[in-house]
């Protein structure tokens, strides 16, 4: 649950990257909503990221595997 600080923070980033999008200036855009989302994501429960994390990462893997073809 994020607290009061990251509340902020968050609407701070969310503002410069609207800002940013009404600009056209896609790269600083860019760079502020993945800004967002680590203010964002440090609210976190750490034990939810790593879930998220490892789940990802057995998708990879399943993707990667469907993609080789028996030599």
């Amino acid at each position: 649950m994020p607290n009061q600080r990251s509340s902020r923070r968050l609407e701070e980033a969310s503002q410069v990257a609207r800002e940013a999008e009404a600009r056209g200036e896609d790269a600083a855009a860019g760079e502020a909503w993945r800004r967002y989302r680590l203010i964002r994501d440090s609210a976190r429960d750490p034990d939810e990221l790593l879930a998220e994390g490892i789940a990802l990462s057995i998708s990879a893997m399943e993707l990667a595997a469907l993609g080789r073809t028996p030599g």
